[in-house]
Order: structure tokens, then sequence, then C-alpha cells
């Protein structure tokens, strides 16, 4: 008696790239709607009617509202869907790689303000919706513990190339980026005060640079 045949694996390129831009679809109608309406106001009917998908494909994409509105932050971030984490992405191995301190402090600044500008539109709305979810807000207490494990892994790329500050340790260096990168400082100088990207990018330049490294020529 012979082996039994076993089925055979079946990938059809055709159906992933459907399955990435139903995704897409997904994302850039959610993040539309959230942005536009809020978070209770929006539901995950309207998403999927604009999106041009059913309902249930969005609940097997993302499971819930709240997981969908967590994936939106990640794509409003970095401007693709399914992206690696953090610290694997182009521009923040750039920053690694870069031996010269001001010039890899430089070089986060430029990452970090593009992405805190992109997302943090997407971060008050699941804020204002923690108010009244405490899951949501957990997972906003989660993500934003994940990004100052991030930074400190900045602070140790940054203290690997040249000393902080004197009188800096590094725990305090990145709670010190974590609290000015943060979307709420962004807020604070972008919505109240009117500033723009270059003008906020400048700020957050030249404070980190006071802030965490040594005056220039101090050895």
């Amino acid at each position: 008696m012979g082996e039994p045949v076993k089925p055979r694996s079946y990938h059809s390129p055709l159906r992933a790239d459907r399955a990435r831009a139903n995704r897409e679809s997904v994302l850039r109608a959610a993040h539309r709607l959230f942005l536009a309406g809020g978070y209770a106001r929006t539901s995950v009917a309207a998403v999927a009617s604009a999106a041009g998908v059913s309902e249930d494909l969005v609940y097997k994409l993302f499971g819930n509202k709240r997981g969908l509105v967590v994936e939106v932050l990640n794509y409003a971030v970095t401007g693709v869907d399914d992206s690696p984490p953090v610290l694997q992405q182009d521009r923040p191995r750039q920053v690694r790689e870069e031996k010269d301190q001001r010039r890899q402090l430089a070089k986060f600044v430029e990452d970090i303000t593009d992405r805190t500008s992109r997302g943090r539109p997407v971060d008050d709305v699941i804020r204002s919706a923690g108010e009244v979810d405490p899951a949501l807000a957990a997972k906003r207490t989660e993500m934003h513990q994940t990004r100052l494990a991030n930074l400190r892994a900045f602070v140790g790329w940054l203290r690997a190339n040249g000393p902080l500050r004197p009188g800096l340790d590094e725990d305090e260096a990145a709670e010190t980026v974590w609290t000015i990168t943060g979307p709420d400082v962004h807020r604070l100088l972008v919505d109240d005060l009117g500033w723009d990207h270059e003008h906020y990018r400048s700020w957050v330049h030249t404070s980190l640079e006071a802030l965490l490294l040594p005056p220039s020529g101090h050895h």
C-alpha cells in the first residue's frame, strides 16, 4: 500500500495581493473615519462600507474595533502595513549605524519628529476613547512603555559614540527623550501655539542636544 498523498499547499500571489489591498483599504478608511468622527462614533460597519469590504472581513483581519484602531496608529506612523518592529526599520537602523554622535542625534530627530507628527492625531483618538474604555487605555499605556523601551535603546546607541551630559544617566536620558518627543508636547507646540513642523523639529533637536550631550568641544 502506497503512502497517503499529502495535500499540496496552495499559494496564490494574486490572492495575497488582494488580501494586502483589502487590509490597506480598511486601514486608510478607518484612519479617515477615526480622525473625522472619533472612536465611539466610528463603527466597524462604517469602516467596512468605506473600504468596500464586508464587516466580517474587518473582524477577521483585526479582531475588533480596539485592535483596528491600534493597527491604524501603527499604519499612520510608518505609512505601511505590517511593518517590522521599530528598531528593525530602516531609519532607526541608520541611526544605530551612524558613528558620529551629533549626526546620530540629528538623524534620530528627523525620524522621531516625523513619526510623532503622523501618529499623534490617532494617539489623540485612542487617548480620548481610553477615558471610557479601560482596556484601550491600558493598551495605550503599554504602547507608550514600548516607546520608552525603544528610546532606551536609542540612548544606548548614542552613549556608545560618546559621553552623555555630565550627571545624566541613561534612564533619565531616555525619559527625557520620551517626554520631549511625545504626543503631549507635540500637541502643545503645534496645536496650541501654532508651530509648523520645521519649527517643532528644530526645537526638539536643540532641546535634546542641550539636555543629552556635553557642550560642543567638551571631552
